[in-house]
């Protein structure tokens, strides 16, 4: 089985070269930083509040890594310590759930202390989140939080209408050398994968009809049991094209603006920001922790529409109300225009609570 890095991107900006590709892989080093800056503004506190006191900058390291792949990012931690307990050092991840950020990775004996380079993404998603590879052993997400996968019910199904529902939606009336071994091999994966997550005879015998000819959609109260079906069956297709190579996760698409980013200081943004009664008081936001979630969102997608350090600060004063629209505008009169587009764009992708 594959897994993909999640830093693959910055991987893959070894292999540019030349002047157009250098000035492009440049720019991207500058996003991952702001991305990485607006992480560690972030975790700061919420390690703070996990582990009961304050861990100094030089201590951690934080990643924004998405891991359902929602558009709203997930923040991964590592705290070094050499002489690690395993309890208050290690390896953190802070998910926004409901009105809160709770780290998923604590009850799991020994996950802490797994070293960063043996932790992976890997192929496939179970329950919206894509499973996380710890060292030697592979975890899945329960709905809550990540679990071993030997610990998920799996189940047995007798595959012979999918197999011949999937192989003919898949082959060409023409096809090609070597298509009908392909054609053979991503079904299998989609069927054993099928098992692997639970998938009952009547979801596999639904999917299968839906894959032939007149399906009938289910209407009124089985309609919302068919999405789901759905919704897990592309999940498991695309898992088994990244597993053999053939694609990658794609993230929801996010309204980012197209402007060159220099490297920015998130922290004074980031500490004023969540404070704001506007945003507090925003109906989708409610909580301290879903305000903080929110301006981490804002922090990262405002040097796409092109706001530099100075209107970052202006946002920070004007967030602490020190200053006035009128303030902002007579010195920037496009920073609010660009905030706003950014606001616009954050809460069109943040989590239901």
């Amino acid at each position: 089985m594959r897994w993909f890095s999640m830093r693959a991107a910055a991987f893959a900006l070894a292999l540019a070269c030349g002047s157009t590709a250098g000035a492009f892989a440049q720019q991207q080093n500058i996003q991952q930083e702001n991305s990485d800056a607006v992480a560690r503004a972030l975790a700061g506190g919420l390690l703070e509040r996990q582990t009961g006191a304050p861990v100094p900058a030089d201590r951690f390291w934080a990643y924004e890594v998405d891991f359902n792949l929602d558009g709203f990012s997930e923040i991964y931690v590592y705290v070094t310590d050499p002489a690690c307990d395993g309890v208050t050092c290690g390896l953190f991840l802070f998910v926004l759930e409901g009105d809160s950020y709770r780290e998923v990775l604590g009850d799991i004996p020994g996950a802490r202390l797994t070293p960063p380079d043996r932790i992976r993404l890997a192929a496939f998603k179970r329950n919206d989140f894509i499973d996380l590879q710890l060292d030697q052993k592979l975890f899945g997400w329960t709905g809550d939080r990540y679990a071993e996968v030997s610990t998920f019910p799996a189940t047995s199904l007798d595959g012979g209408s999918f197999i011949a529902a999937c192989q003919k939606s898949k082959s060409n009336e023409q096809p090609e050398e070597g298509e009908a071994e392909r054609v053979a091999s991503e079904c299998q994966c989609q069927f054993n994968r099928f098992q692997a997550i639970g998938f009952t005879q009547a979801d596999l015998d639904q999917y299968a009809a839906y894959l032939g000819e007149n399906f009938d959609y289910p209407t009124g109260d089985k309609e919302k049991a068919w999405q789901a079906v759905i919704k897990n069956a592309q999940d498991v297709a695309t898992g088994c094209d990244v597993a053999s190579g053939k694609s990658q996760w794609q993230p929801a698409y996010f309204n980012h603006g197209d402007q060159p980013q220099e490297k920015l200081d998130f922290a004074g943004f980031v500490e004023a920001c969540p404070g704001q009664d506007f945003i507090l008081t925003n109906r989708k936001i409610g909580s301290p922790d879903r305000a903080l979630g929110l301006c981490g969102c804002l922090a990262r997608e405002m040097p796409t529409h092109g706001v530099t350090q100075t209107g970052l600060d202006l946002l920070a004063q004007y967030y602490r109300n020190e200053i006035s629209d009128a303030d902002i505008d007579a010195q920037d009169a496009e920073l609010l225009t660009a905030h706003d587009k950014v606001s616009e764009a954050c809460l069109g992708l943040f989590p239901a609570r």
